[in-house]
C-alpha cells in the first residue's frame, strides 16, 4: 500500500469517469477517499469538472459534491505563467493543467488522455510521471 506522501494529481476525465462507472477511475478515487494518496487537482480542472457533470450526468452531481466536501482534496491554483520547458512536450489546452500539478509537486500526473502528453519512454514530463488510470492502479499498487 502506498505511503500517504504520494502526491497525486488527478485530471477532470479520471474524476468524471468515476461517477460514469469506470472501475480504474473509481479505485483511484477510492485511494484518496482512504487517505493512500494525496489528490491534488487544480482549480481549473475542478471548475471543468462540475461544469461537466452538469452538463453530462446531473443525476451525479450531488454524490460528486458530497465527495468534494467530505473528501476534499488539494486544490493547486491556477498558474501565472507557462515555463518555456513545457511548452514542447504538452498540448496547449493541458499546459496549465500540467504547470498546475507541477508547481503542487505531483508526483503522478493521472489522466485517460495520454495523447495531450508527448510522453517519451519513461512516461515522465520533468519530475512527474504521467499515467493512464489502468497504470496508476497498478504502479501505485492499488488493485
Amino acid at each position: 500500500m502506498p505511503a500517504k506522501t504520494i502526491r497525486v494529481f488527478i485530471d477532470t476525465n479520471v474524476w468524471f469517469s468515476s461517477l460514469y462507472g469506470s472501475n480504474n477511475c473509481q479505485t483511484i478515487i477510492d485511494a484518496h477517499r482512504h487517505g493512500m494518496i494525496i489528490a491534488v487537482i487544480s482549480a481549473r480542472v475542478l471548475d471543468e469538472l462540475v461544469k461537466n457533470v452538469e452538463n453530462k450526468l446531473p443525476d451525479q452531481l450531488q454524490k460528486l459534491q458530497t465527495l468534494l466536501v467530505s473528501y476534499p482534496p488539494e486544490i493547486a491554483p491556477n498558474p501565472v505563467d507557462i515555463p518555456e520547458k513545457y511548452l514542447s512536450l504538452i498540448s496547449l489546452k493541458d499546459l496549465p493543467i500540467f504547470v498546475s500539478a507541477a508547481q503542487a509537486n505531483a508526483n503522478y500526473f493521472i489522466t485517460g488522455n495520454i495523447k495531450d502528453f508527448k510522453r517519451n519512454k519513461q512516461k515522465k514530463i520533468g519530475t512527474i510521471t504521467i499515467l493512464t488510470p489502468k497504470e496508476a492502479v497498478k504502479v501505485l499498487g492499488l488493485s
